[in-house]
């Protein structure tokens, strides 16, 4: 979600206006594709995909008799919603704060708006914590994916291993 963070310059650190689009502010952008197709946090990843494809190759029951599949399946579409609606509360959370400094700067009102600038901010920290948890959470699920992957591999091949000592 950094690629929402609008950039601030000069003294006292106002947003920079995007030249392209009026009433915008420019922003840090994307991570490069090869850092994104990694990151299963970041809202514009294909890493997810993979993720997705994992949990389509997995045709076993949990311990209750229910099929995984359907269930992470389920758990990696809620969080990918999840991360994709943060990431434009952020984008507007950030606009904000960005009209906001703009506007305290333009008035000279930094002490009647200060309190305002900071209630932004904060939701903004806010919004950032709640990306980290769900990075937490994927992370969780990821590593679960992996675990039934190698359930499977293990029931498939009997506890075949390769030595290199023989």
């Amino acid at each position: 979600m950094s690629h929402e963070r609008v950039i601030r310059a000069g003294e006292p650190k106002l947003p920079v206006i995007c030249r392209f689009t009026e009433s915008n502010y420019e922003r840090v952008g994307l991570c490069g594709p090869e850092i994104r197709a990694k990151r299963l946090g970041c809202s514009h990843t294909s890493a997810r995909i993979k993720l997705e494809d994992a949990i389509n190759e997995l045709d076993t029951k949990d311990e209750e008799g229910n099929r995984l599949g359907p269930l992470l399946s389920s758990e990696l579409n809620w969080l990918n919603n999840q991360i994709h609606l943060l990431d434009h509360r952020k984008g507007e959370a950030e606009k904000t704060l960005a009209r906001m400094l703009e506007d305290a700067y333009r008035t000279g009102g930094w002490g009647r708006k200060g309190k305002d600038l900071i209630e932004a901010e904060n939701r903004i920290q806010e919004l950032e914590r709640a990306h980290d948890e769900y990075v937490e959470r994927i992370g969780g699920l990821r590593d679960r994916i992996i675990i039934e992957i190698d359930k499977l591999i293990e029931s498939i091949t009997g506890g075949l291993t390769l030595r290199s000592d023989c």
